[in-house]
């Protein structure tokens, strides 16, 4: 259903990041909860689309790049994901502030369908 990048490894710490993350919005279109997970020195996203979404349910996993907030720090910050969907490509900026993650994405549809390509941003709590 979607790509997997090639094998990252980073010295970033990435573990004020992991865990379930829940949509502060809970009529959202996008995605509703997601969780990061590190498996093999990766860290793994697993979105879940919104039920009145563009795309419900599991969106499977894909690995995420790490970004720390300058070149001399080793803590997580930020993350770069894409999905590459059957209908449509998500690519995700992932970050913290002040303890929420915020992504924003930009949607592009590939299926001919003639929808608007789109753009969102919403905010997460910690589970």
């Amino acid at each position: 259903m979607n790509t997997k990048n090639e094998m990252l490894t980073t010295s970033i710490d990435p573990s004020n990041l992991l865990g379930t993350w829940i949509n502060t919005y809970g009529v959202s279109k996008n995605i509703s909860s997601f969780e990061l997970v590190e498996k093999h020195n990766q860290i793994i996203l697993s979105a879940t689309g919104a039920d009145n979404g563009v795309l419900p349910g599991a969106w499977g996993e894909t690995v995420c790049i790490p970004l720390a907030k300058d070149p001399e720090k080793d803590v997580a910050v930020a993350l770069l994901a894409n999905y590459k969907l059957d209908f449509m490509n998500a690519s995700l900026s992932i970050n913290m502030n002040k303890g929420i993650l915020i992504i924003a994405g930009s949607c592009t549809f590939i299926d001919g369908s003639g929808r608007s390509d789109y753009y969102f941003r919403e905010f997460y709590f910690l589970k």
